[in-house]
């Protein structure tokens, strides 16, 4: 596997560090009722932890509800030509996209259904997107499970199509401890 730019590794150590420590501190405190509330609070501590002066010195940038070939993903970071953006609409001065997640919050009576289909979606994305794009998927799921009942959400012939690019971000309610329980699993 390509070794990835420091740039791309400093953002994946990020999105692992808010997934572990911010959104799970913010999920214990009650700050994210569904989806959109989770969405923001990644936003918020991805900025704070990236920093502007590191987002503007690299020329990044944070979008959520981003379309890539008529597909909305939940939050991108993208890099953007700042030239560009002076005569052009922002939206067109994308050079790249460094990292995307797809993002779900569900309770315990969600259908697997929804979140499938984001896996399916963030494998068509990996297939469209440039090689260095890193991609997630970050789930929030209110169900009670017992640990090894747990694998990650991708089969290992998604994995496969996806290797390389995609990291999950999964959380669920233990069944013997009655905790929330925050996991990553890189498909690398």
């Amino acid at each position: 596997m390509k070794e990835r730019n420091p740039l791309y590794n400093f953002v994946h150590l990020v999105i692992k560090k808010v997934w572990q420590e911010d959104i799970k501190v913010d999920y214990e405190n009650l700050l994210l009722l569904k989806e959109d509330s989770f969405k923001n609070a990644f936003y918020y501590h991805l900025r704070r932890r990236i920093g502007d002066d590191y987002l503007k010195t690299n020329n990044l940038r944070i979008f959520t509800e981003f379309y890539i070939e008529g597909e909305r993903i939940d939050l991108v970071i993208a890099e953007i030509n700042p030239l560009m953006a002076e005569e052009e609409h922002l939206g067109y001065c994308i050079t790249k996209i460094v990292a995307g997640i797809e993002m779900k919050h569900k309770g315990k009576y969600a259908s697997e259904k929804l979140f499938d289909k984001d896996i399916s979606k963030v494998i068509a994305y990996s297939k469209k997107l440039d090689f260095d794009t890193m991609l997630y998927v970050a789930f929030i799921r209110e169900k009670y499970f017992y640990s090894d009942e747990v694998t990650y959400w991708m089969s290992d012939d998604q994995i496969e199509l996806a290797r390389g690019k995609v990291t999950e971000l999964y959380s669920y309610i233990d069944a013997e401890t009655e905790n929330m329980v925050w996991l990553i699993e890189e498909h690398l």
